[in-house]
């Protein structure tokens, strides 16, 4: 028997868990907030961050975290809250840094759980009852990617999911016949957050309820490999597709036959049939290889027209015609 357990023994059990007071929330973008979460659903609790207005006052938490990602705001805040509650606590050490705010978590627990043997040897003396544990995996979804007749690839949709032209894909997949999968991505601009990952993810599933294979974030070099592998390419937007729509004009130039919709406002060079799909005129998906080939080509032709370094010859004679300009007026 360990000291550990021996110490436990010695001691009368707490109450169970009845929620879990987290930092991170997103469970794309932090491998603790991954673990809450799903700790949280075999708990059947809630996981609540320690910043809400929510968070209860009195209780049995299991607090889990990592001090060391806190902010000195936030590291006033959490003592703020230890010094106004009457929680019973158990709190679960990912790593340890041996700050005072630390130490006064672990001395004020009813039970330490230490993430791995090396934490618990560092902190097994200031706690009459503290438990080795671990991180099981975090891959909850394992499913394979089996080969499909037909198959749609799309990313960066953070703010622009358009249920109305999904739903009309989904239509035309199932109409085909043949066994489709759809794999999703998303892409954070300045203005999104790690947040709008679930919101697609949540309204997406919502339209494909089966077929759907979220991808998370992806690399450049994970996008142009699907965009390589798959049969189509989808983005569909407010009004229509414009010129400056950055990943139709990644998915034609790479090749991609694109799905899309179009409206007066869309670039006059995008036709339907000819480099693009429009979802608004189709009612069948093409499944010609041949006829696919051509679209992906003409893509490919349209999109090379416009790729960097004619935009740069486009802006750099009104560069050269502003200096010009500076120096006659000097």
């Amino acid at each position: 028997m360990s000291v550990s357990e021996a110490k436990s023994d010695r001691l009368e059990p707490i109450e169970p868990i009845e929620f879990i007071a987290a930092h991170r929330l997103n469970t794309f973008g932090s491998g603790v907030a991954r673990f809450n979460d799903i700790m949280a659903g075999h708990l059947g609790i809630p996981v609540i961050g320690f910043m809400d207005e929510t968070l209860p006052l009195s209780g049995y938490p299991l607090l889990s975290f990592k001090v060391s990602e806190f902010s000195p705001v936030e590291c006033d805040r959490l003592a703020e809250i230890l010094d106004e509650c009457s929680w019973r606590t158990r709190i679960f050490l990912h790593d340890w840094a041996a700050t005072d705010l630390e130490e006064r978590l672990v001395r004020e627990a009813d039970i330490v759980y230490c993430g791995n043997h090396e934490i618990h040897t560092q902190v097994n003396h200031m706690s009459a009852r503290t438990e080795v544990l671990w991180s099981p995996g975090l891959i909850l979804d394992d499913r394979r990617f089996h080969p499909t007749a037909i198959s749609v690839f799309t990313f960066g949709m953070a703010h622009k999911l358009r249920n109305a032209a999904f739903i009309k894909l989904r239509e035309l997949l199932e109409a085909s016949g043949l066994p489709w999968a759809v794999y999703v991505s998303t892409a954070n601009h300045e203005n999104a957050s790690l947040k709008d990952s679930q919101v697609v993810l949540d309204e997406v599933s919502e339209l494909f309820p089966t077929g759907l294979f979220f991808l998370g974030n992806l690399s450049d070099v994970a996008v142009y490999n699907y965009l390589q592998d798959t049969t189509f390419f989808s983005a569909f937007f407010e009004g229509g597709v414009r010129a400056n729509n950055g990943t139709v004009a990644a998915a034609m130039e790479h090749g991609a036959v694109v799905i899309t919709n179009l409206d007066d406002s869309s670039p006059p060079e995008f036709v339907h049939m000819k480099n693009v799909i429009d979802i608004n005129q189709t009612v069948e998906l093409p499944s010609d290889p041949l006829v696919l080939k051509s679209i992906a080509v003409e893509a490919m032709h349209t999109a090379r027209a416009h790729r960097w370094p004619q935009l740069i010859e486009r802006i750099r004679p009104a560069e050269v015609e502003v200096d010009i300009a500076d120096s006659l007026a000097e």
